[in-house]
């Protein structure tokens, strides 16, 4: 990570909002595949939360949106300075697209090994990895200097 944009702090900050992604993704899946015994109050109460289960997982992948447009808007000035110094903008973007997708892989394979363990089927977790590196190349686009 010498020549990346990520900290450390950045980078334990991208994985726990990847992660927090994954996991309430499979915390819906969990949930609807179980078999409880439990009052009739509770059960609505846990059917009307599935019921937006769409528009929660939606609301929590645009916190990843969110932290990548403030990320990038605080490298922009590091981004000038690597310019000066010879750096490509190109090598740049580059490196940055590199780097979070190794960030969101490595989130979905803790997220894939907690789905082995709970023995929950991986695929929609599959999507939120594609709908992730459509972020990430899309914002690949704001990588730019001040």
């Amino acid at each position: 990570m010498k020549y990346s944009l990520y900290r450390f702090i950045d980078v334990f900050e991208a994985s726990a909002i990847y992660l927090i992604c994954f996991a309430s993704n499979l915390l819906f899946i969990y949930v609807q595949t179980l078999t409880l015994e439990v009052p009739f109050v509770l059960e609505t109460f846990i059917k009307s939360i599935i019921d937006y289960q769409l528009m929660i997982n939606i609301l929590l992948t645009f916190l990843i949106i969110v932290f990548h447009y403030q990320f990038l808007n605080r490298k922009k000035t590091e981004i000038s300075c690597r310019i000066l110094v010879g750096d490509t903008m190109a090598n740049i973007i580059i490196r940055y697209v590199l780097n979070s997708l190794a960030i969101v892989g490595f989130s979905f394979l803790l997220s894939l090994l907690l789905n082995l363990y709970l023995e929950l089927n991986a695929a929609s977790n599959l999507y939120l990895v594609f709908i992730f590196i459509l972020y990430i190349v899309m914002s690949a686009g704001q990588v730019k200097k001040e």
